[in-house]
């Protein structure tokens, strides 16, 4: 902890006195250890991080006894108001935002929409104005896809990190969207060299096209068959390849929404044989699974890469106890009930998504109050770790000199998850009913109370106070996970 006067590790000078709000007698949470602390927080942000701050230098105190003070959430992979086949998911920016401070989500990072030859900077730009034209009541920040991979969009890569944006998501599956591996390669070296990081949705196509082919040839497109479309495979594959470009270049990879113990093992394989590979997973394929039992209304979590076994589950969630996640993302991309059903009977058809934003951090500290994941590993997985990887330079911590995104969690609450408390504009959570220990109770964004518990659920207390974190490059060298 800095003392009075002197500088973070940001170099961001920290201050004291007439404090627009002080935390008081909470045990603060770090990705380095859980202490009793008060919090002071000036113009925005953290300033004094000790014990025994005076109440009366403070314009408002909030007694935080009993209570966890954790960094504000950053949710590195969200999807909100985009395209999917015949129809478009139904969060926008407003009320995705909304579900996301309703959970302890103070960060979002969304992605770009990069049209068939579209200009990567135009596309940008493009997500920032929507963003802005409806509404964003956390702070968010970009990644770019890069769908469109021309030389006119590689040449771009530089000046989309000059435009704040670190991330460049590329697709190993979706025939209209995917990349070869050689061009992944050029695009990962670009990437580096702008001080950037390559994500991949790591799935190789051909194994899901030979499995799907074989399902059409049997009649079974139902949805309970999706599941068996896209086999685990086609994901470790696609990992022991970017292992591969990964280890001959010298470039690292952010695998998204990592699915299946085979999946990890590879991953692990490949950083220990010298690849750098970040492992993203999503707490749907920690909670959910559809084998040994397929779940009664299959369509509704029809999301890919699919939902694997209760071994698959197990397998990563022990691995999230065990520091070899990297983060902790929800792929938040919901639709209704009536669209997850319209095509209940062709799973080529439904649209692959599911809500997560809002739960993403009750479900992580249910984990934690059950002993299978320790209070700082959850804080470097749902925040530190994702502000360093993007270059979010005051994001991520409870500490002096960084941004006054706080949540008090109480682990002697208890919460259920049901829809029709929640913020997303679907009407289902695939979590619904599911009973968790702990609760969140005040959530603060740059020190402005912005939700709190309301009975039993959560409410907005400030809106559109969202703005654009821009990544800074260099993005951190972490170590990957083995």
């Amino acid at each position: 902890m800095a003392e009075h006067g002197t500088n973070n590790e940001n170099g961001a000078s920290v201050d004291a006195g007439g404090w627009d709000l002080l935390i008081k007698d909470g045990l603060v949470v770090t990705d380095r250890g859980v202490f009793p602390a008060d919090v002071a927080v000036r113009d925005e942000r953290i300033v004094r991080v000790e014990t025994g701050l005076s109440v009366a230098q403070a314009a408002e105190v909030v007694d935080a006894g009993g209570m966890h003070v954790f960094p504000g959430v950053i949710d590195p992979h969200v999807h909100l108001g985009i395209p999917m086949g015949w129809t478009e998911s139904t969060d926008d920016f407003y009320s995705g935002t909304t579900a996301a401070v309703c959970g302890g989500v103070t960060t979002v990072i969304d992605f770009t929409i990069q049209a068939p030859g579209q200009d990567l900077l135009d596309s940008i730009r493009q997500r920032m104005t929507k963003a802005r034209s409806e509404g964003v009541n956390c702070d968010f920040s970009l990644h770019a896809n890069i769908t469109s991979p021309s030389a006119d969009t590689l040449s771009q890569i530089p000046d989309a990190v000059g435009m704040g944006v670190t991330g460049f998501k590329t697709f190993l599956a979706y025939p209209d969207s995917m990349v070869s591996l050689n061009t992944l390669a050029e695009i990962a070296a670009l990437t580096k060299e702008a001080g950037g990081l390559v994500m991949v949705h790591a799935e190789m196509q051909e194994y899901i096209d030979t499995a799907t082919q074989a399902l059409e040839s049997q009649g079974r497109l139902d949805s309970r068959y999706f599941f068996d479309s896209r086999p685990e495979a086609a994901e470790a594959e696609a990992i022991h390849a970017l292992g591969r470009i990964s280890r001959s270049l010298d470039v690292p990879f952010y695998i998204v929404h990592l699915s299946s113990a085979s999946g990890l093992d590879a991953a692990l394989q490949e950083n220990r044989q010298g690849a750098r590979l970040y492992v993203e997973t999503c707490p749907h394929y920690l909670f959910l699974n559809v084998r040994p039992a397929m779940p009664p209304e299959p369509y509704l979590l029809v999301a890919s890469p699919p939902l694997r076994s209760n071994r698959d589950s197990m397998y990563l969630t022990q691995a999230l106890g065990r520091g070899a996640i990297t983060t902790l993302g929800t792929d938040h991309c919901p639709f209704t009930r009536a669209q997850k059903m319209q095509f209940a009977h062709d799973f080529r058809k439904i649209p692959g998504g599911l809500p997560g934003v809002e739960t993403l951090l009750p479900l992580a500290y249910h984990l934690t109050l059950n002993r299978q994941v320790e209070l700082p590993e959850l804080a470097r997985m749902l925040a530190a770790n994702a502000a360093a990887l993007f270059g979010l330079r005051n994001k991520g911590r409870v500490q002096e000199g960084y941004d006054a995104d706080i949540v008090l969690l109480n682990p002697a609450g208890a919460s259920t998850i049901l829809s029709r408390y929640m913020h997303s504009r679907t009407d289902y959570s695939p979590f619904e009913g599911f009973r968790l220990n702990g609760a969140v109770e005040k959530v603060f964004l740059r020190g402005r109370l912005v939700a709190q518990r309301h009975g039993a659920g959560m409410e907005m207390t400030a809106a559109n106070l969202g703005r654009f974190v821009p990544g800074q490059a260099p993005i951190a060298r972490m170590e990957v996970p083995t």
